[in-house]
């Protein structure tokens, strides 16, 4: 687990990153489909998902969005922070066992409000998977 942050608005600065790296397992998405009860075939069924045009099953969205959450709450702002608003625009499927990286980028700061806006991208390898933005007020 990697270690907890808190940033204050006013510690941040304009460009600031953080970024989240790892890989979603079997487990993770046995998990994922019993929490959130989604058992789509387009996450559960490799035959499914292949002849749906994928390469595999494809990792939930829902999960991927967890990691940001894991971005958020430990990284960038870090404790005492929550998100108010969150947008995902997803372009490329992750699948099982493949490296990914969540990123998030501080593009804006209301120190007064306490409030960053943070530019997301969700990558594995090269390859952008999704982009979108997350607006989080920080306790103070």
């Amino acid at each position: 687990m990697s270690a907890l942050v808190a940033f204050k608005a006013s510690e941040l600065t304009l460009g600031q990153s953080a970024v989240v790296e790892f890989v979603v397992s079997e487990a993770d998405m046995l998990a994922f489909a019993t929490l959130s009860g989604d058992h789509n075939p387009l996450h559960t069924d490799d035959d499914f998902a292949r002849s749906k045009g994928f390469l595999g099953r494809v990792v939930y969205g829902g999960l991927l969005a967890a990691k940001v959450s894991q971005l958020i709450g430990m990284r960038l702002p870090g404790r005492d922070s929550v998100w108010t608003a969150l947008s995902l625009d997803f372009r490329k499927p992750l699948y099982i066992g493949e490296s990914a990286r969540v990123e998030g980028t501080v593009e804006a700061i209301s120190e007064s409000g306490g409030i960053v806006r943070l530019k997301l991208s969700l990558r594995a390898a090269e390859k952008l998977l999704a982009k979108g933005k997350a607006e989080v007020v920080i306790g103070q």
